[in-house]
């Protein structure tokens, strides 16, 4: 009889064996991506060489993978499956390079290999649907942090940057965040309150938020046009939504008083810009046309040799079917190096996967990020349409979150590292789980962002 007990109560300690290690590593996810966003490259070297965090959560993660059962059914969406060439072809590209560059070619393959955080995060959501809900919770928490710590971090790493340790084990500062990063998290609140998910957010949020997007903007150009994509899509498609309104004021009454009084402020350390009515408008239209500032003008000349570069010995050379491959340092092999020599990728995670996997793996990518566009687009205005209110606000939010991220990584090195790659990745993750749970169980599941 004792042995009948334990045969019969084992797979339940197991079950919730499993579940317990689930949720605890969604929780240490949830704490390696604030980190990340709020230390940025300081956070990267928290370890011990050459384990760190990102490497800790990446390996649990991969055995919540294998523990959950029936986490197959994820494949069910073409988001998943749309994941999987992605990062067979990144694999093809990589190891027969292992052996000539070694760590450096594991170290460039995370830009496939932190895809195994899409398929865990999915696996662990679906295995239990009030975890979405818990996680968006989590980020709620998260936003108002977030706002507090970034400009108390901008002043730091500005005013004080001579005074920051380093690692003991790298010559890394402890502190250290880009521009670019911050804004494409500030984009993710913006789009996180717009939705309507959170709680009603009162006047002093919002211009926090806007004071922290001012002082970033002027700095990062890539970031700020990441911020604006996602304000002008909450406007479209939230017009009654209060926040992108109080924000728009508060915006465009600093804007008035920095053009009316001719306020110039000058930002330390900041690539020789200012705080100013006019560095904001070169800053904007630099993006896409010509501008008068050298600085400016430089970089994005820059850029625009090297991808120029990289499509003339990928589409109309010799590496059109294969790329270089993950490990070659490819601002060294392709005459673009720069600064501490330590820049190994152009600024464009797109080029960066066509100068290394070729024409092929620029396609697939190309159709990956089409598949989850197109699901995320459809999901939401699916769901306005039949009015499930409880699921429009998150595929906004997420959609929204995503193309940050790309507009971001499209014009500098973001999705390379654990720093913009694994959030990338992980909300992929979260995608991938919200689009199930639309499509099998919408009438069954209302999602809490309290719980």
């Amino acid at each position: 009889m004792t042995q009948l007990r334990a045969h019969l109560t084992y797979p339940q300690l197991s079950i919730s064996l499993r579940s317990i290690f689930a949720d605890r590593f969604l929780l240490l996810l949830a704490v390696v991506l604030a980190g990340y966003a709020i230390d940025g490259r300081g956070f990267a070297y928290v370890g011990l060489p050459p384990i760190f965090v990102g490497e800790i959560a990446l390996l649990l993660g991969l055995a919540v993978l294998l523990s959950i059962p029936h986490s197959l059914r994820m494949f069910r969406t073409t988001q998943a499956l749309a994941i999987v060439p992605f990062m067979a072809w990144g694999f093809l590209r990589t190891f027969p390079f292992i052996k000539e560059y070694q760590i450096d070619a594991l170290r460039d393959a995370v830009l496939w290999g932190y895809g195994v955080f899409a398929f865990a995060v999915a696996a662990a959501l679906l295995s239990d649907s009030a975890r979405l809900g818990r996680l968006l919770g989590w980020y709620d928490r998260f936003t108002r942090v977030f706002l507090c710590c970034v400009p108390v971090v901008w002043c730091i790493t500005h005013f004080l940057n001579s005074a920051i340790p380093n690692w003991p084990w790298i010559d890394q500062h402890v502190i250290q965040i880009k521009e670019g990063d911050a804004l494409v998290h500030l984009a993710g609140i913006l789009a996180f309150w717009a939705s309507g998910l959170g709680p009603k957010v009162s006047l002093r949020w919002i211009v926090l938020l806007t004071f922290d997007v001012a002082i970033y903007g002027v700095i990062d150009r890539a970031g700020l046009m990441s911020f604006m994509f996602v304000f002008f899509v909450c406007f479209a498609m939230k017009p009654r939504s209060v926040t992108p309104w109080r924000m728009a004021s508060t915006v465009c009454a600093v804007l008035s008083i920095l053009a009316v009084t001719g306020l110039s402020i000058e930002v330390p350390g900041g690539k020789d810009r200012v705080l100013s009515f006019g560095q904001i408008v070169e800053n904007i239209t630099s993006v896409g046309g010509d501008t008068s500032s050298e600085g400016l003008a430089g970089t994005k000349e820059w850029r625009m040799q090297w991808w120029t570069d990289i499509v003339n010995y990928t589409v109309h050379g010799a590496y059109f079917w294969q790329g270089k491959g993950y490990g070659i340092n490819l601002a060294d092999d392709d005459d673009y190096q720069v600064g501490d020599k330590t820049l190994r990728s152009p600024h464009s995670v797109h080029m960066t996967i066509l100068a290394r996997t070729g024409v092929p793996g620029l396609a697939i990518w190309a159709g990956m990020l089409a598949t989850f566009g197109y699901g995320l687009g459809w999901a939401h205005l699916t769901a306005r349409r039949r009015g499930d209110t409880h699921w429009a606000p998150i595929f906004l939010f997420l959609g929204c979150y995503w193309a940050a991220f790309l507009i971001n990584a499209s014009f500098d090195v973001f999705l390379e590292g654990p720093m913009g790659g694994i959030w990338f990745w992980s909300l992929c993750g979260v995608s991938i789980a919200s689009l199930w749970f639309y499509r099998y169980q919408r009438n069954e599941l209302r999602i809490d962002v309290s719980s």
